[in-house]
């Protein structure tokens, strides 16, 4: 069930960063855009929640918003066809790294 509760996360957060990114594309919309990301950004934290219960406090943060941060940024560079540099790619794969370390020093 942790996984799920994971994927959700990183889910919720891509999610809200795809409305608020709407939201500056149309002004006109601007305050549904904000209310809707606010409600999937805000509700998503309960899924944080559940992983500070099942696992280490610092893996659950580790993991939750290392992924969610790449989970949003390959949503919006996919949805919106915004370029990636090669040092961007470098970054993620470093936060992707780092979520890894984390993992395997945990069950050290």
């Amino acid at each position: 069930m942790t996984i799920a509760w994971v994927v959700i996360f990183w889910a919720m957060q891509a999610i809200a960063q795809i409305l608020f990114k709407c939201g500056a594309n149309y002004p006109e919309r601007w305050t549904l855009f904000f209310i809707l990301g606010n409600v999937f950004g805000a509700s998503s934290i309960w899924f944080l929640m559940l992983l500070y219960k099942a696992m280490n406090q610092n893996l659950a943060l580790a993991i939750g918003t290392g992924g969610g941060f790449v989970a949003a940024q390959a949503a919006l560079a996919i949805i919106f066809r915004s370029s990636v540099s090669p040092l961007q790619y470098a970054g993620a794969g470093a936060i992707v790294l780092g979520m890894t370390m984390f993992t395997l020093g945990n069950r050290a």
